[in-house]
C-alpha cells in the first residue's frame, strides 16, 4: 500500500522531468554542444533523483528505465569534464604572463581538445540504441485494486529526506581542516542528491524551500569546482612529468607555471567550500527542514 498525497507529488514530479528531459533530448545536435549536453546530463540526473524516491512496483518498465538513464548520464561524463577543463584554461589564457606559459596553455588545449574530439566519438557509439524514446512509457503507471491509502505528507516527506540529509551532512565537520580530495569528491555527490531530492520534495513544504535550496547550491558549486580544478592538476602534473621526460624545458616550465595558477584556485574553491558549509550547521539546516514541514523540532538530547 501507498500513501496517496506521497504517490500523487512524486508523479507530478517525474512527469515534469521526464517532459523536461525528453524535449532536450529532440533538439538536433545537443550531443555537440558544451552547455545542452550539460543540462541533458543534469537533467538526467533530476529524473534519476525522483526515480530514487517512488515505488518501483508502481511503473512498468522502471528497472530497465533506470539502467537505461544511467548509461545516458555515465555515457556525458567524460566528455563534460573534459568541456569543462578547456573553458577553465580558455580563460586563463588572457590572465598569465609570460611566452614559456602562453605556449604551455595552448600546447595543454591542444591535447585536451583532441582528447575531447575522441570522448564524443565514443560517447555517440555509447548513446546508439540507448532506447530513451519510450522513456514517456515509464509514466504509465499500472491500475491496481485499492494502491493507495491516506498518509500524513510531512513526515512521508521527511522520511524521504532524513536518508540523503544524514548523508550528506555527516561527513562535513570532518572535511572542514583538512582537503581530502577524494572524500570532497564524494561529499559533492551526496550534497547534490540532497539537492535534487529537497528540488523533488519542495512542493509539500508550505513555503518553498528557497534559502535551504540556495545554501546547498552553494556548497555543491564550491565542491564541483574543487573536483574540476583537483582533476585538471592531476592530468598537468601528469603532462609536466611527461614534458620533463622529454626534455620539453620550455613546455615543462610553462605548465609549471600554469600548476601554479589551478592550484591557487583549488585551494580558492576549498575555502569557499568551507565558508558556505560553516554558513548551514547541520543542525540549524535540518530544524529549519523540519519546521518548514510543520513538523516538532527534534528533541535535541
Amino acid at each position: 500500500m501507498h500513501a496517496l498525497e506521497m504517490s500523487a507529488l512524486l508523479h507530478r514530479a517525474l512527469e515534469s522531468r521526464v517532459e523536461y528531459l525528453m524535449g532536450l533530448l529532440a533538439v538536433p545536435g545537443w550531443q555537440g554542444e558544451t552547455e545542452p549536453l550539460h543540462q541533458v546530463r543534469v537533467a538526467s540526473r533530476r529524473v534519476r533523483s525522483v526515480m530514487d524516491l517512488v515505488r518501483p512496483e508502481l511503473y512498468p518498465g522502471f528497472k530497465r528505465m533506470n539502467r537505461r538513464l544511467r548509461r545516458l548520464t555515465r555515457a556525458l561524463g567524460s566528455t563534460r569534464e573534459l568541456d569543462v577543463h578547456v573553458i577553465y584554461l580558455e580563460e586563463l589564457r588572457g590572465k598569465v604572463p609570460g611566452m614559456a606559459t602562453g605556449a604551455a596553455l595552448e600546447h595543454a588545449l591542444e591535447v585536451l581538445e583532441s582528447h575531447r574530439a575522441r570522448a564524443r566519438r565514443a560517447m555517440g557509439r555509447r548513446l546508439t540504441g540507448t532506447g530513451l524514446k519510450r522513456l514517456p512509457d515509464l509514466l504509465e503507471v499500472p491500475s491496481f485494486p485499492d494502491p493507495f491509502v491516506p498518509g500524513d505528507l510531512a513526515s512521508d516527506v521527511w522520511a524521504s529526506l532524513e536518508p540523503p540529509l544524514e548523508c550528506a551532512l555527516s561527513p562535513i565537520p570532518g572535511l572542514l581542516d583538512r582537503e581530502d580530495v577524494a572524500a570532497l569528491h564524494n561529499l559533492r555527490i551526496r550534497v547534490k542528491r540532497l539537492r535534487y531530492t529537497l528540488e523533488v520534495l519542495g512542493e509539500a513544504f508550505p513555503v518553498p524551500p528557497g534559502v535551504q535550496l540556495a545554501q546547498l547550491k552553494e556548497l555543491q558549486t564550491a565542491l564541483g569546482g574543487h573536483h574540476d580544478l583537483a582533476t585538471l592538476e592531476a592530468l598537468l602534473q601528469d603532462r609536466y612529468r611527461g614534458l620533463l621526460d622529454r626534455e620539453r624545458k620550455t613546455l615543462a616550465s610553462g605548465t609549471l607555471e600554469v600548476l601554479a595558477y589551478v592550484s591557487e584556485s583549488r585551494l580558492a574553491a576549498f575555502e569557499r567550500f568551507r565558508s558556505a558549509a560553516l554558513a548551514m550547521p547541520s543542525g540549524a539546516f535540518r530544524a529549519s527542514l523540519r519546521e518548514g514541514l510543520g513538523l516538532p523540532l527534534e528533541d535535541p538530547s
